[in-house]
């Protein structure tokens, strides 16, 4: 299968040396670390659980920006929803019903669900998985600042033999300022929405957003970038192929857009052959650290690309490829 690469809008950007490059924001399908079926309901449950020094539960943050542990549990949840619905394939996530709150000791990890306990949460519906959020902790800092330490810690399980598949922890997002509602309320939901945004990624093949560089100047660098942006796709390849047989630093940027022309058609392997090239013909050479660099990364991000591909086809297709 070949990975696409559609181009979501484009801008320019300040020109470097004597020539220039163009900025194109792109989408590129990922494959999931822990990939889940096509189709199968997701059921997303908050167990409730609560640490004694959590600031939540303390009532400051709620007191201070009018956040509350249930917002963002929501918000983690409302990211999930979009981002699997953004995704490739048909899956859906619901929430369950509130369960009570359970308080524990600050160093208490909760164990995973036993199978019948995942199994009991998960009813007799239609849910194919269990998502199950097991807390999400804050606190104040010593110097009396309120610190989010989301330290989310999320598992999910198999819905029929309550198995546990995989768990997950997010990281760590510290205010250096003291945190008012004017400054930091929405900022602070918004960061939890990117939280579940990230977990669907995660959970199924996803469009992520990048950029990619169109290398502009004098001559064939020009005249490519005008063919492509009028539907001339095929000329633009020969004209940037043209510029390759020119001197390293032109050829080098004519490089990038060649190896972006040949990523949109999925040629990935061909793709990094060319830049891998490239920067052997440069070695010694007068070009620029930065172009080298750029053409570096896109190497190896090609190259990575190759390797996911299989594992791609497989999740789109909805075929088994080793336990989880």
């Amino acid at each position: 299968m070949k990975k696409r690469a559609v181009i979501t809008g484009m801008i320019c950007m300040a020109l470097a040396g004597c020539g220039g490059y163009r900025v194109l924001r792109v989408e590129v399908l990922k494959p999931a670390a822990l990939a889940l079926p096509v189709e199968g309901v997701i059921l997303f449950a908050d167990r409730g659980i609560v640490h004694e020094g959590d600031t939540l539960h303390a009532g400051e943050l709620e007191e201070i920006l009018g956040v509350t542990r249930d917002d963002l549990v929501e918000h983690l949840f409302l990211g999930l929803q979009e981002g699997l619905q953004r995704g490739e394939g048909e899956r859906t996530v619901e929430r369950t019903g509130e369960r009570e709150r359970s308080l524990v000791a600050d160093s208490v990890v909760p164990p995973p669900l036993a199978p019948d306990e995942a199994r009991a949460i998960a009813g007799e519906g239609k849910a194919a998985y269990l998502l199950t959020v097991d807390y999400c902790k804050f606190r104040r800092d010593r110097g009396n600042r309120v610190e989010l330490d989301d330290n989310t810690l999320v598992r999910v399980y198999d819905a029929a033999s309550g198995a546990l598949l995989d768990t997950l922890t997010s990281g760590r997002l510290a205010a250096t300022e003291r945190l008012t509602a004017e400054d930091y309320s929405g900022s602070i939901r918004a960061f939890f929405y990117q939280k579940g945004w990230s977990l669907a990624g995660y959970l199924a093949p996803a469009w992520v957003p990048e950029e990619r560089r169109i290398y502009t100047g004098r001559g064939l660098l020009d005249l490519g970038a005008y063919l492509l942006d009028n539907g001339h796709e095929a000329r633009a390849m020969e004209t940037w192929r043209a510029a390759l047989r020119r001197g390293t630093s032109r050829a080098a940027r004519a490089a990038v857009n060649v190896a972006w022309l040949l990523e949109r058609e999925g040629e990935f392997e061909e793709a990094a052959r060319l830049l891998d090239a490239t920067l052997e013909r440069a070695e010694g050479a007068r070009v620029r650290a930065s172009l080298l660099a750029y053409i570096r990364s896109r190497a190896a991000a090609l190259k990575q690309r190759h390797e996911d591909s299989e594992q791609l086809t497989n999740q789109l297709n909805n075929i088994p490829h080793g336990e989880f």
